[in-house]
């Protein structure tokens, strides 16, 4: 298993949104391959605006002194076991920015391929069903 390499984390804000956006819907893609892109593309784009607008908020970790390279993010909703996404940029995998940023956290909505062993490492439930509102 690989440590916990500290980043520093802070807040995202309205500047990483395309970042998020496009990375969250170019990685996620390949989890939902039985979609048309028209319909992924659309309906996954509403999906991650009612998040953020609602109970989601963006967390990033960037190498430290360097605020403005993202390394990591993370979707996490305000309930505080909940995350909805995590992604790592390539260059910054396997040095524990994705467990930085889910640590304390539960449950994930969303799950991709690379997930899977983060799941299993982490012990997160998988419960999609939460975005279709409270149970």
């Amino acid at each position: 298993m690989t440590a916990i390499v500290p980043g520093t984390e802070r807040d995202g804000g309205p500047s990483d949104l395309n970042l998020v956006y496009d990375s969250w819907l170019r990685s996620y893609r390949k989890s939902q391959p039985e979609m048309r892109d028209t319909d992924y593309y659309a309906f996954q784009r509403r999906r991650i605006d009612r998040l953020l607008r609602g109970p989601g908020y963006v967390r990033i970790i960037h190498p430290t002194g360097a605020p403005s390279v993202i390394a990591a993010w993370a979707c996490l909703d305000v309930a505080p076991a909940v995350a909805h996404y995590v992604y790592v940029q390539q260059e910054y995998r396997r040095r524990g920015f994705a467990r930085q940023l889910l640590l304390g956290r539960g449950v994930v909505t969303h799950l991709t391929e690379g997930g899977k062993l983060l799941k299993s490492l982490m012990e997160l439930r998988y419960l999609p069903h939460l975005l279709d509102g409270p149970l």
